[in-house]
């Protein structure tokens, strides 16, 4: 008897020690970039500050922004997420804009995968497949909310914010 094999429909995006790197690289021209007059016009991104939970290190993190009936949620796979466990106070620089926030970390798979179903039912199959949204779909259909929690199975979060 033979198995099947189940090709996925999406997987999420695991990057390199390369691509890290440049993004780490790209990071030292965004902040300030971010905090200009041209970061004001590029919507897509925004600045995270939040001082680290043991540190007390004042991280400023260029992140991709997304809203979704009304939360502004950030998603990541990065490690400086654990800070914001229990909620922490943040201020976000987006649009030109600083304004002080309360984040909350969503880790649960269920709620990350529902919350990726949202997303891309809200900016479209066409946009979620060209951009970086943490995913490759690889078909030409929105996945089921079940199928993206098998693909980030605990490797991918998001950070709600809300206004303090």
């Amino acid at each position: 008897m033979q198995t099947e094999t189940k090709e996925p429909v999406v997987r999420a995006f695991e990057p390199s020690a390369g691509f890290r790197r440049m993004t780490r690289i790209g990071n030292v021209f965004m902040r300030p970039l971010l905090r200009s007059s041209v970061g004001a016009k590029i919507h897509e991104l925004a600045l995270l500050e939040f001082t680290g939970r043991r540190s007390g290190k004042r991280y400023t993190v260029p992140v991709g922004f997304h809203e979704i009936d009304g939360d502004v949620l950030i998603l990541t796979s990065s490690a400086w997420r654990v800070n914001l466990r229990g909620g922490a106070d943040v201020e976000l620089i987006h649009d030109g804009e600083r304004r002080r926030m309360r984040a909350e970390l969503i880790e649960d798979a269920d709620e990350v995968a529902r919350i990726y179903s949202a997303l891309i039912e809200r900016i479209g199959l066409k946009e979620a497949k060209a951009t970086t949204v943490g995913l490759d779909v690889l078909v030409d259909r929105v996945p089921t909310t079940e199928e993206i929690r098998e693909a980030v199975g605990g490797r991918r979060a998001f950070v709600r914010l809300r206004p303090r």
